[in-house]
């Protein structure tokens, strides 16, 4: 019995077993197709022996294609590789990439239904017989066109790093220098093998503007920091570079990327221009730069002294603005030579001022050159001669005036020799007199040398002459305010110091024991008349003269040597007195038509 209810529930058990192998198999389809989806990959399984492939839904999303479009053979899947990697798999041996247990990894490109390429990755594993001959590949294959541009980037990006002529190089805080550029290498000097793994501040002895902890908390909460920083290469130059560091994290690691960008030659540019900008601000000479058209772009505050223009006023103008436009000529040729690469020497010209009044001028021109040779500016530089012209003018003149001088005394000299000569009755008196009056001749002179021939002041004049007969103080009062004599009267009045004086020696106050002598001046303003110098010379304490009928040369020379004077001679009960008037308003216009007069000769 119970072998015939066996027999009658084996079908039962069967359809059982069968539905539970169909239903683990339709669960191993559908989480094999959950994963392929999941991965974005095709599966593959190859019959090497019966030439077939069995290929999963994954086309489709991978290349576009439906599984009935694309033949299960090889071949099929051969045709849309790219021909290039086509080629270099049919010229590679299998066995290059086959790893001892028959794992291989292809990189290949394939053409996708729209027509385009994709990059893919190609992994699976070969199974043998017991010979060793194929007999099955089984495979995956997804889509790594991202990777392989971002490797592709990545590799770009990498070769222009290197071959960037900027020094750019990334370093860890602790681990020193992890690449090396060959841009570093040119500016450094170190090579790529000296500098990974050196802390790069210390290799580079680098002077930041910050602290290094400073420095390291930037980068750490901001991320990055730009700045100057001076930096020695390997033979010990001193640089200094544009920095940029920028912290980037790798595998759970902080690194900084340092880009620097060389600027020693603009720091040394600009220590020069402030440099020169200082000489210019403190040169006492004129000095602008200038476009090629002649319009001012520079201008220094000498320059705003001697031609009154500010630099806001003269920055912008046309150089015509300082020249009268009869000169506009001259300064356009000295521009075109100078646009033209000549350095205009030094010559002299007449400028014009804001003001309108004149100044001479030494001007220089120089052109601005660029590197390449050519000119891109014009720098111009004036000397104010004004000075130079005017001591010019006066040497010319003193020559003339000195020449006219000469002659005068000369004449004077020779009316002197003669005059005393008829005067002197034996060759010792004439030596005493005329040793007196030439030396009073010479001290006029020297008075008026001494003050360039503008003139002698009276007091200086008459105490160098009379201190040589008497002490002042004891024998001699001298007083009287400041007077300056026109030159054409200072030898006359010396001359006349010197005859008094000598009169008074032999015949007057001098000449005995208590004598003593007064001269003093005032002068007098009158309206009408003009000023008026009254001089007094009085004596007391001398012998008793009371006749003047004596008159040799030294009378005469006292009442006839200023023209235009009034001179009396007189005595009272206590000595001889002498007094001369003379008006100071006729003095200085005869002294400007002698003058004139010279002038035009």
């Amino acid at each position: 019995m119970n072998e015939i209810l066996m027999t009658l529930h084996q079908p039962e058990n069967e359809n059982r077993s069968a539905l539970a192998a169909e239903g683990q198999l339709r669960l191993l389809s559908e989480r094999l197709e959950t994963i392929e989806q999941a991965a974005g990959a095709l599966f593959y399984d190859w019959d090497v022996a019966a030439k077939t492939m069995w290929r999963s839904t994954g086309i489709t999303r991978l290349l576009g294609w439906r599984p009935d479009e694309v033949a299960p053979g090889v071949e099929a899947w051969a045709a849309l590789r790219h021909p290039d990697d086509e080629r270099r798999l049919q010229t590679s041996d299998y066995a290059d990439y086959l790893q001892a247990n028959d794992h291989y990894l292809l990189e290949y490109r394939m053409r996708h239904k729209h027509g385009h390429y994709l990059w893919v990755l190609d992994s699976g594993r070969v199974f043998r017989d017991s010979s060793g001959a194929v007999t099955r590949v089984a495979g995956a294959t997804i889509d790594i066109s991202s990777r392989k541009k971002d490797a592709a980037s990545l590799s770009r990006q990498t070769n222009l790093i290197e071959m960037s002529f900027e020094p750019i190089f990334v370093w860890h805080p602790e681990k020193g220098i992890v690449d090396w550029n060959r841009g570093a290498e040119q500016l450094y000097g170190f090579t790529r093998e000296e500098a990974l793994g050196r802390i790069s501040h210390k290799l580079l002895r680098a002077i930041h503007p910050i602290e290094p902890a400073a420095l390291m908390e930037l980068l750490n909460t901001v991320r990055s920091w730009t700045g100057e920083v001076q930096h020695l290469t390997k033979d010990g130059r001193q640089v200094f570079v544009e920095s940029r560091h920028q912290a980037i994290e790798t595998d759970g690691e902080i690194l900084i990327l340092e880009t620097n960008h060389d600027i020693t030659e603009r720091k040394r540019a600009e220590a020069e221009t402030a440099r020169m900008a200082a000489v210019a601000g403190a040169s006492h000479d004129a000095l602008f730069g200038a476009t090629l058209e002649g319009c001012i772009e520079a201008w220094n505050p000498a320059a705003e002294r001697l031609f009154g223009y500010t630099a806001a006023e003269a920055i912008g103008q046309h150089v015509h603005i300082l020249a009268a436009p009869a000169d506009h000529s001259d300064q356009d040729h000295f521009l075109v030579r100078a646009r033209a690469g000549e350095a205009i020497p030094p010559y002299q010209a007449r400028r014009l001022r804001k003001d309108g009044s004149f100044v001479d001028v030494s001007v220089a021109l120089g052109p601005v050159k660029a590197p390449n040779g050519s000119v891109m500016a014009l720098s111009i530089a004036m000397h104010d001669i004004s000075d130079r012209k005017e001591w010019e003018a006066r040497q010319r003149l003193m020559t003339r005036e000195l020449a006219h001088r000469v002659k005068n005394s000369f004449a004077i000299l020779q009316a002197i020799l003669r005059s005393t000569l008829k005067t002197s009755p034996n060759p010792e008196d004439f030596a005493a007199k005329f040793s007196g009056r030439l030396h009073s001749l010479a001290a006029a002179q020297d008075i008026l040398t001494a003050n360039d021939w503008k003139g002698a002041e009276l007091g200086a004049l008459a105490r160098h002459l009379l201190l040589l007969y008497v002490v002042e103080g004891e024998r001699l009062a001298i007083s009287g305010p400041e007077v300056n004599l026109p030159a054409e009267y200072a030898v006359p009045f010396g001359l006349i110091f010197n005859e008094l004086a000598t009169n008074a020696l032999k015949y007057g106050a001098l000449s005995t024991p208590n004598g003593k002598i007064e001269l003093s001046w005032r002068i007098e303003n009158n309206a009408n008349a003009g000023s008026v110098l009254s001089l007094t010379w009085r004596e007391r304490g001398g012998p008793k003269i009371t006749s003047l009928e004596t008159r040799g040369f030294g009378s005469a020379l006292i009442e006839k040597s200023l023209a235009g004077a009034k001179v009396e001679r007189l005595f009272d009960a206590e000595g001889f007195i002498c007094t001369i008037e003379l008006k100071l308003k006729l003095l200085r216009r005869i002294r400007r038509k002698r003058r004139t007069a010279r002038a035009q000769s």
